[in-house]
């Protein structure tokens, strides 16, 4: 209903902020909000096959033009993670591995199940990466449909919604596998967010190689959001105004430092390098890799752009996290859970 709600209102990434919005107030109220987590991983899966689907010959060919912005998107989390630190430590008062971890524009998932191994509290790590993939997903389509209106090369989504389902057995057959074996084969090897990086790496090759030019119909696509929207709230269950005060204090400061950052950083991608405002700022901010995308296609962005710039992103946050943490805290992961 929530979904429904954010598409009548014409609400930027509606079904997903919408289902966001209803759902995350009753879980702070303790109401148990339930969520299919391997359904969350089949609607990121399916996010993965339609920006997979962007990777044709065409765009492939431009990937050499992008290797001055991939610089620029590790250069942006060097200084984003600098000042985050800095809040983290000096405002939020938290420890070092906590603060470092918190600070981290790195994947939701990737940075709650690899913090507690090196005693990271769980608890501030889920509600301050929660606030900001929250308030991130809210206000960047809202700018970027505002800027619509301007010139800094953002066009407003076409909302109409397409119910017809016309995917021939054949692509019915390579999307599935690509799919399935995406999702489980990227576990099994350790892909960063393998549910989604898995299927958007065989959708690439397929649809690079002409197998299929074939997309998950717009159904699933509304369905991934309603689901991964709802499952946002999982990070707010039980938790008082207190702390969401202390946790809008946090990651309210990072966030917003990570925005204005994004901003400066994609007009110099604009001037510099010609890439659209849009689409810099969509690659650069840490909203979650999963939502990113999802954000990119509904936004009628370039995902292959968008996608591969913060796959770059989570790759280099989670390589570098295990070097620089043992250095930094003095912390060495455990192999079962911590809590503080």
């Amino acid at each position: 209903m929530g979904g429904l709600i954010g598409y009548l209102l014409d609400f930027p990434l509606g079904w997903l902020v919408g289902a966001m919005v209803a759902t995350i107030p009753c879980a702070m109220a303790g109401i148990r909000v339930p969520i299919s987590w391997p359904l969350r991983s089949v609607m990121i899966g399916v996010i993965g096959l339609v920006a997979g689907g962007a990777f044709v010959p065409e765009t492939v060919n431009q990937a050499g033009n992008w290797i001055f912005s991939l610089a620029g998107v590790a250069v942006y989390c060097a200084i984003t993670t600098a000042l985050g630190l800095f809040v983290c430590l000096k405002l939020g008062k938290l420890d070092r591995t906590t603060a470092a971890f918190s600070a981290a524009p790195g994947g939701l998932s990737e940075i709650l199940v690899l913090g507690p191994s090196y005693g990271a509290d769980v608890r501030w790590l889920s509600l301050v990466h929660g606030m900001r993939v929250a308030v991130i997903v809210v206000a960047v389509p809202l700018f970027i449909v505002w800027a619509a209106n301007g010139s800094l090369g953002a066009s407003p989504p076409n909302r109409t919604i397409d119910f017809t389902f016309d995917l021939s057995p054949l692509d019915m057959a390579i999307l599935a596998a690509c799919l399935a074996i995406g999702v489980v084969g990227g576990r099994r090897i350790g892909l960063p967010a393998a549910p989604l990086t898995g299927p958007l790496l065989l959708s690439a090759i397929v649809h690079y190689f002409g197998l299929t030019q074939a997309n998950p119909p717009q159904l699933a696509l509304i369905f991934a959001q309603i689901v991964i929207g709802t499952s946002v709230a999982q990070f707010f269950a039980n938790v008082s105004l207190r702390q969401i005060a202390a946790g809008l204090a946090i990651g309210g400061g990072i966030t917003l430092i990570n925005l204005i950052i994004a901003v400066l950083f994609a007009l110099g991608f604009q001037t510099w390098l010609q890439v659209p405002f849009s689409s810099g700022l969509i690659a650069l901010v840490p909203g979650g890799l999963p939502e990113m995308s999802l954000i990119a296609i509904a936004l009628e962005l370039d995902p292959a752009f968008v996608s591969l710039h913060h796959l770059f992103r989570v790759v280099l946050v989670l390589v570098l996290l295990p070097i620089l943490i043992p250095l930094w805290a003095d912390a060495k992961p455990t192999k079962g859970p911590t809590t503080n």
